[in-house]
């Protein structure tokens, strides 16, 4: 896996300072030496030479993105394959996409002596011009302004898909989870992201009741993976607490007070284009568990 496409060569100077890292949806510290911040200079120019991923950050890489054999991995700016070959040594398919004729040749090489060539491929070919829609994993060592040239596309891909990217983030989309590995002297930070479904709107279900059937209205917004919204039952607006969306599943509860008692909903769902299908336990309690489908309005 390498850095590449069209920016600057990043040198990294080592200090020590406190940095929060990304976890679970909270910022979390974490004493470090820290990477310094990208120059104007280094940001200016239009070619990178080829620096290879440490294999300690591959492995975590990997390991971040609980790759198995059921995955098909996307490296993009695979370099001499070194991602994508230990993908494929875990049982999963791999797909490397590079612009180096060299290195290319050099990956495909590295296939066989691995042997795993039955299981990888490396396209010479332009990442932005790649179709990563078959993959359920993509690997990136990208600058930063690359990373947010390609977050429009990844953010269409189908939701679920897990993206590891490694040392610069995507900016206003955080992380689902940062990691710190130290090699040597050096820190090099992970990211993992889960594509979100697109759940803003309104969504409409009927749910049975003792005395008949309620209406439920539900009104979400969402910033990437963050969601919040409101529930409406009938007559009642009752804010969403612990609004969680990961891939394609949405989960959040409900608490009000309805004749001096504390009634709690707990709702999960799955997304499926214009419809989310799931269960409401009412109460925390599964024995009155029932299902719902809500209708994008």
């Amino acid at each position: 896996m390498r850095l590449k496409r069209i920016f600057g060569f990043l040198v990294l100077c080592v200090g020590v300072s406190s940095v929060f890292i990304w976890r679970e949806g909270q910022l979390a510290p974490v004493s470090q030496a820290e990477p310094a911040p990208l120059s104007e200079e280094v940001l200016a120019q239009k070619d990178v030479p080829y620096v290879p991923t440490p294999k300690e950050v591959v492995t975590k890489m990997l390991q971040l993105g609980s790759v198995t054999k059921d995955d098909v991995v996307y490296d993009l700016g695979s370099g001499d394959g070194r991602l994508v070959i230990e993908a494929a040594k875990l049982g999963a398919k791999g797909v490397g996409v590079e612009l180096n004729t060299r290195l290319v040749v050099e990956s495909r090489e590295n296939a066989i002596s691995a042997g795993v060539r039955d299981r990888v491929r490396f396209i010479e070919q332009d990442l932005f011009k790649t179709d990563l829609t078959p993959a359920t994993v993509i690997t990136l060592y990208l600058l930063p302004k690359v990373n947010l040239q390609l977050r429009p596309t990844l953010l269409q891909l189908k939701p679920g898909t897990r993206l590891v990217s490694h040392q610069f983030d995507m900016r206003e989309w955080k992380p689902d989870q940062t990691e710190l590995v130290q090699v040597g002297s050096r820190p090099h930070l992970v990211y993992y992201w889960v594509v979100p479904a697109q759940v803003s709107g309104t969504w409409e279900w009927n749910m049975p009741t003792a005395s008949g059937e309620e209406r439920y209205k539900l009104q979400l917004t969402q910033e990437f993976q963050r969601v919040k919204g409101t529930l409406s039952i009938g007559d009642r607006v009752i804010k969403l607490t612990d609004a969680k969306l990961t891939g394609d599943r949405l989960s959040f509860k409900t608490v009000e007070s309805v004749n001096g008692t504390k009634v709690t909903m707990q709702f999960d769902g799955k997304i499926q284009e214009d419809a989310i299908a799931g269960s409401v336990d009412l109460g925390g309690n599964e024995a009155q568990r029932r299902d719902w489908v809500a209708k994008r309005q």
